[in-house]
């Protein structure tokens, strides 16, 4: 990397997170936060306030500043197009805009990497300078990852690699080969209330901790902009829901702070395990 990010930044913690990581490997941090979603905490960073749709004002900044590396980090809310609000340099980009608003995630955030390649820029991912913000391989505090959650965690991998060509969610709740629940628009968290209130109306009945949250990045999901994440919210959500654990895919998915958040599972007697492709398999 060179000596200057631009992190153009979402909603949650993981921006503020993410910059002062940068900052502790010495990178030079400008912030461009988005109305609506990023928290005033970036500020304590140089930064600027931009509209979903002010493309051409986030490249006059970047530029201005002679930055060439640019990660999206944060929960990026897909707009509509009458949400926008564009500038004269997002009218200009009007046909790649369009073109990139239609279609699931993946397809708008790789048109979104188009958009700033097709300026100079280099779209970096959040582990290119915080790899230690990703889940590390194997348990990762001292709930034992139960050996019959085996089967499960191949079948649910599996599942979650089926469904990746309908670009839908990075999540599946499931319990002996059944899939509980799939993670969609709603994203994991309210996946995992929507499994809390199976339960308590009796739609899945399952006596004592039971279920496993399986996380994993689509194939051929570009990480750089869209690595899977989960937090705090996520570990209290499976704790709600009665399940045995979460499993997330080692080095492909963000935890805020894996030392609190794998704590903070153990505590709720929920065992936190990064499997690889290979282990899955």
């Amino acid at each position: 990397m060179n000596d200057r990010v631009a992190l153009i930044c979402g909603g949650g913690e993981f921006p503020l997170v993410a910059a002062r990581a940068a900052r502790r490997r010495g990178l030079e941090v400008f912030i461009l936060g988005l109305k609506g979603m990023a928290s005033e905490a970036i500020e304590e960073f140089p930064h600027v306030w931009l509209g979903v749709g002010q493309l051409g004002a986030a490249l006059r900044e970047i530029s201005a500043r002679d930055i060439k590396d640019v990660c999206l980090i944060g929960g990026l809310g897909r707009p509509e197009f009458a949400d926008l609000r564009p500038d004269w340099g997002a009218i200009k980009r009007l046909p790649d805009i369009f073109r990139l608003l239609k279609g699931g995630d993946d397809h708008a955030l790789k048109g979104v990497i188009r958009l700033f390649e097709g300026e100079g820029l280099r779209v970096v991912g959040v582990d290119s300078f915080a790899p230690e913000l990703l889940a590390a391989a194997g348990p990762m505090n001292r709930v034992p990852f139960p050996k019959d959650c085996a089967e499960d965690l191949t079948f649910g991998h599996d599942c979650l690699s089926a469904l990746s060509a309908f670009d839908c969610g990075q999540a599946l709740v499931l319990f002996h080969r059944r899939i509980i629940a799939l993670e969609a628009a709603e994203g994991t968290d309210a996946m995992l209330l929507r499994v809390a209130d199976l339960r308590e109306n009796g739609r899945w009945r399952a006596k004592g901790p039971a279920g496993l949250l399986i996380k994993a990045p689509k194939k051929g999901q570009d990480l750089r902009v869209d690595l899977p994440a989960i937090g705090p919210a996520t570990v209290a959500s499976a704790a709600k829901a009665g399940l045995m654990g979460i499993a997330v895919e080692a080095g492909r998915v963000l935890i805020l702070d894996r030392a609190a958040v794998a704590a903070q599972a153990e505590k709720a007697g929920l065992f936190l395990y990064g499997f690889s492709r290979e282990t899955a398999a």
